[in-house]
């Protein structure tokens, strides 16, 4: 470990063949993958990664007094698209470079929302449940829309919204989003019409959740936006858990205030056993496998060594979330 110039801990993993990939790729900016376990005591982590050049981190929360304790990090990357789990003032005050992976996985998180509301819409699920307790329905006792001319709403048009638009375009669905950050050329160019957040939920047959977590989008689906829907409206949510009240999500399907959900990331992951959601007829869970693929698994270990190594070699990673601070991080 001494022959070694930087440390870069890898949170919440084991030593795997899987991560050598990730090492080979630091190896460039003489680096140290050193895998580790989140401990239960705050405390113990701050001693075990406050030497760190760098982080590689997937669900630990990394806060101010974690941050503040960090003796010498340069950059802290975020395995996936969202990085609440960080805490960027603090990272912003230290000039350490904050990078996430939000292009890695693109195709398949759009593709799991169109699966979802295929799902939905095709009452898969149900039919399934149906035919395993011998009941044989070829004529669905349940509303099911012809996609055709249907609407679809977008909450949230970055990459992989505008991926699901396209897929969705595709099934001849009407698209449109909600997303204040985009202009109009912007939603022109993806054949997508931009509405505000209220005439989408009026509108939509279909809500697809792909915005990322902030104070902004915190339970952005709650009791009150909710009662703006359609009763026959299914809602999608495969960006993240908290963008939804799940209390008033689960209220709402039970009074058919809507008519189904399908999601693939919840409050608490994994959900306590007795969330109502994972025993309803109109909701389809999955354990927030949407970003899964072979080829994406693959990929990912050899993206994160090489985003890290970037900016410990003193270069601009692809994506860096605090772009107000590039200047000072001085990378080329």
């Amino acid at each position: 470990m001494n022959d070694y110039k930087f440390k870069v801990y890898y949170i919440d993993i084991q030593d795997s063949d899987e991560i050598k990939s990730t090492q080979k790729q630091l190896d460039v900016a003489n680096a140290k993958l050193i895998p580790i376990k989140t401990p239960k005591v705050e405390k113990e982590l701050i001693n075990k990664i406050k030497d760190a050049d760098g982080l590689i981190v997937v669900e630990s929360q990394i806060n101010e007094n974690i941050i503040n304790n960090l003796e010498k990090c340069k950059v802290i990357l975020r395995t996936g698209v969202g990085f609440d789990v960080i805490n960027i003032n603090a990272a912003n005050k230290k000039n350490i470079a904050i990078v996430n992976v939000p292009d890695l996985w693109t195709r398949e998180v759009a593709n799991h929302a169109m699966a979802l509301l295929l799902n939905l819409n095709r009452k898969i699920s149900i039919s399934q449940r149906d035919i395993q307790n011998h009941v044989w329905t070829p004529t669905l006792p349940y509303k099911v829309g012809s996609l055709y001319k249907e609407t679809l709403g977008i909450i949230g048009l970055g990459r992989i919204g505008s991926e699901t638009a396209k897929r969705a375009i595709s099934f001849d669905l009407n698209v449109i989003a909600y997303d204040p950050y985009q202009n109009e050329e912007y939603f022109n160019k993806r054949k997508v019409t931009k509405v505000n957040l209220e005439e989408l939920l009026i509108k939509s047959d279909y809500i697809s959740l792909h915005c990322p977590l902030n104070k902004e989008t915190s339970h952005i689906i709650n009791k009150s936006t909710l009662s703006l829907m359609k009763k026959s409206a299914l809602i999608i949510n495969t960006s993240r858990g908290p963008v939804i009240n799940e209390k008033d999500l689960i209220e709402a399907l039970n009074d058919g205030e809507i008519s189904g959900a399908g999601l693939d990331v919840l409050e608490k992951e994994p959900p306590d056993e007795n969330n109502p959601l994972l025993n309803m007829n109109n909701a389809i869970v999955s354990p927030h496998s949407a970003h899964y693929s072979n080829e994406s698994m693959k990929t990912r270990y050899i993206r994160f060594g090489s985003e890290v190594a970037k900016v410990l070699n003193g270069y601009m990673p692809l994506n860096l979330v605090n772009k107000d601070i590039s200047n000072n991080l001085k990378l080329k």
